[in-house]
Formats: C-alpha cells, sequence, structure tokens
C-alpha cells in the first residue's frame, strides 16, 4: 500500500532531473557572452577536427562560423527538449492525461524560456530573444512528444505480456 508520504517523496524525487536541466540551463545563461561563445567553439572546433581527420578536408573560418551559429540554437533546442521530457516525467502522473499535460508542460518550459531570456539582459554581452523563445518552446514541444511516444509505447508493451 502507497502511504501519502511515500507518494509526495516519490512526486518529489520525480522532480530532481527537471530542477536539475533548469539549473543547467541557469547556470550556461549565468557565463558572458565571450565565455558561452567560446564553449560552444570549442565542442565545435573538436567537432570539427574528428570530421577533418575522418574527410581529410580542412573547414574555412567562414564555414566554422556558420556552423557555431547552427550548434549554438542547436542546444537551444536540444536543452529545451529535455526539459520538456524532464517537466512530463515530473508531473504527468498528476495531470495523466496527455490533453493536459501538453498545454501544462509547454507552459511552463516557455515561461522558463522568456525569463531565461530575460535574465541574459543583465549578464554581459549577453541579450534576449523572442526567436529564440520561439525555438525553445519548439524545442519543448517536440521532447513533450517524444517523451510521451516513447511512454506510451513502453505501456503497450506491457499490456501485451
Amino acid at each position: 500500500m502507497v502511504t501519502m508520504k511515500n507518494e509526495k517523496t516519490r512526486q518529489l524525487l520525480r522532480c530532481i532531473p527537471m530542477v536539475l536541466v533548469m539549473t543547467g540551463i541557469f547556470v550556461f545563461s549565468c557565463m558572458p557572452g565571450e565565455e558561452s561563445g567560446n564553449t560552444s567553439r570549442g565542442f565545435l572546433m573538436a567537432i570539427a577536427h574528428i570530421v577533418e581527420g575522418i574527410t581529410h578536408r580542412d573547414f574555412t573560418t567562414e564555414s566554422i562560423e556558420a556552423w557555431h551559429h547552427f550548434i549554438r540554437k542547436g542546444a537551444h533546442f536540444t536543452e529545451y527538449a529535455v526539459l520538456g521530457m524532464t517537466v512530463v516525467y515530473a508531473f504527468g502522473e498528476k495531470l495523466k492525461k496527455a490533453k493536459r499535460i501538453i498545454p501544462v508542460a509547454l507552459g511552463i518550459c516557455t515561461f522558463y524560456a522568456a525569463t531565461d531570456e530575460f535574465h541574459q539582459y543583465f549578464v554581459a554581452n549577453r541579450v534576449g530573444s523572442v526567436s529564440d523563445v520561439l525555438l525553445d518552446s519548439a524545442g519543448t514541444l517536440t521532447g513533450i512528444v517524444i517523451f510521451l511516444l516513447i511512454t506510451r509505447r513502453k505501456r503497450a508493451k506491457l499490456t501485451e505480456l
């Protein structure tokens, strides 16, 4: 028998991944513009080095900069996709139906994205962007849908057994 205390503990534990992802997003947003750019540029240079080794072709400065923009926007999309998944994980059992969890999770993540972009106005060499909030929201919705499809498939397999 599940007691009320066990249920509250379980719910609290389900929130931990969401809080960790939100903390990670906040930490990255606290980085001054130059440091943030150097972090993503370092990641890109590591990938470019591997690809250059495989293809035996060198990337131009222009292509590196184009890819840098893509990597930064891809990071926005991906971190919010993961956030969307963790929000559904945290609150999905309480809201039970996908019809309710999708707008709630999307609302939570979009609000977080908007506050994150506002926060960046106060960080050196960073700016907030409405287009980033939209990109974050698209990532969130993608993460939510992926999570719901995976869990639905798992549930269907369990009922087949």
